[in-house]
């Protein structure tokens, strides 16, 4: 940080102000693309959008949320037996991290 403090003086302060800011870099590079990317999120929202559309009304925020724990069911079995880019060769650092 003292390296970047004379040049840039503003964001080295925000950068110390808020210590979470870079946490993805205590992860291993392989997978430090997947984290810091919002590819992920944006994929599910499109899927939930989709979703949503198809269904043009909820009676109740019950029967919404009803709806929305079913799309995300369906999403997670899809989805249970694959890994992300990198994520499989480095699931021992993820294991002993957490």
């Amino acid at each position: 940080m003292k390296k970047w403090q004379p040049i840039y003086p503003n964001v080295v302060k925000k950068l110390n102000q808020n210590p979470y800011l870079l946490t993805f870099m205590n992860f291993p590079p392989s997978i430090r693309s997947s984290i810091y990317s919002t590819n992920l999120i944006e994929s599910n929202n499109k899927m939930i959008k989709r979703s949503l559309r198809e269904k043009e009304q909820f009676p109740n925020i019950e029967s919404l949320e009803r709806f929305l724990t079913l799309k995300y069911s369906e999403y997670n079995t899809k989805f249970e037996n694959r890994s992300h880019k990198g994520f499989k060769q480095c699931k021992d650092t993820l294991d002993s991290m957490f």
